[in-house]
């Protein structure tokens, strides 16, 4: 059985210590296609000392650990025992995990009127599952107006009162949940990205969690925006940029929003919303107020934010 190696959780050390990066949705972002997309790498990524495990190897235990933290003290022993069945042997300097529930089911996101309101004890919990392991986190946020409606959609505990109540939805801001996140969890980095742009800056994300530069080339650098483009715009997107593999990652990311914006699709950049009270005006507001939100968080020390 590998030894874990015991370092310090404060600032970085040295490049060899263990960092285990936690991405934890948020739900209803990417559907867990970011870990999808590293699998197609694997066995290359290991290569280069990151470990990318299959969420079934471990998402059932890890939750576990991360219940009971919320309510007694898991045993150092036990944890270490965990992430060393997460390793197996495996001679890496960084382990990739997801478990996009973290933050909470959609019935009770807007419990007690705050976005996720216990992001900050749920994120904490599972951190102490790595209590001598450098953690970051990374987390895909959602514009509310489209996520509140998906969440609404995704349950059957309540009907719209229940679920949204008299709560001033204008208010729900994920700066926030981040500011929840990095207080409950110091010395931890936070890296954010907009759900809206995840189909132009995935290859940034996958980058960003694995630790590789931007010259790395990922296999399901496409995945995202697969979903968001014609079978037309792909194929010739494809042989695009196969065809100039000198492209810088900048340039990579210019020519895939040109190809988005010729060749999207129509049923999957559309979105209905049919909820009471909610107007184009209403939707347009909180929209606003979500660009406002993440420039916020985008000031926040110990954040990144990928865009």
């Amino acid at each position: 059985m590998t030894k874990t190696q015991i370092i310090s959780t404060g600032p970085d050390t040295g490049p060899e210590e263990l960092t285990v990066a936690l991405h934890i949705g948020a739900p209803f972002t990417d559907d867990d296609q970011l870990i999808w997309s590293l699998r197609r790498d694997a066995a290359r990524l290991q290569n280069d000392s990151v470990l990318v495990r299959r969420p079934g190897t471990y998402s059932k235990d890890l939750l576990d650990l991360k219940g009971r933290a919320t309510k007694e003290a898991v045993s150092e022993q036990e944890c270490e025992e965990f992430l060393e069945g997460i390793l197996r042997d495996a001679d890496v300097s960084r382990v990739v995990l997801s478990l996009s529930s973290v933050l909470g089911v959609p019935a009770w996101m807007l419990n007690d009127g705050r976005l996720y309101k216990n992001a900050g004890a749920n994120t904490a919990a599972l951190r102490s599952v790595f209590p001598n392991t450098r953690c970051e986190f990374f987390i895909g946020l959602r514009n509310p107006a489209t996520l509140v409606p998906s969440a609404f959609a995704a349950q059957s505990q309540k009907d719209w009162f229940g679920f949204a109540g008299d709560r001033d939805l204008m208010e729900l801001s994920w700066s926030d949940v981040i500011s929840d996140i990095l207080t409950a969890n110091p010395g931890c980095r936070v890296t954010v990205w907009c759900n809206e742009e995840t189909p132009i800056v995935w290859p940034q994300v996958l980058g960003h969690i694995t630790g590789m530069d931007a010259s790395y080339r990922f296999a399901g650098e496409l995945d995202i925006l697969r979903q968001a483009i014609t079978d037309e715009g792909m194929t010739r997107l494809s042989a695009y940029l196969a065809e100039r593999p000198q492209l810088s990652a900048q340039q990579r990311d210019q020519v895939r929003e040109l190809f988005l914006t010729y060749y999207h699709s129509e049923e999957a950049v559309e979105e209905e919303i049919d909820l009471p009270g909610w107007s184009q005006g209403f939707v347009d507001v909180m929209t606003e107020r979500y660009f406002a939100d993440v420039e916020l968080i985008r000031a926040m020390p110990g954040v990144t934010v990928i865009s």
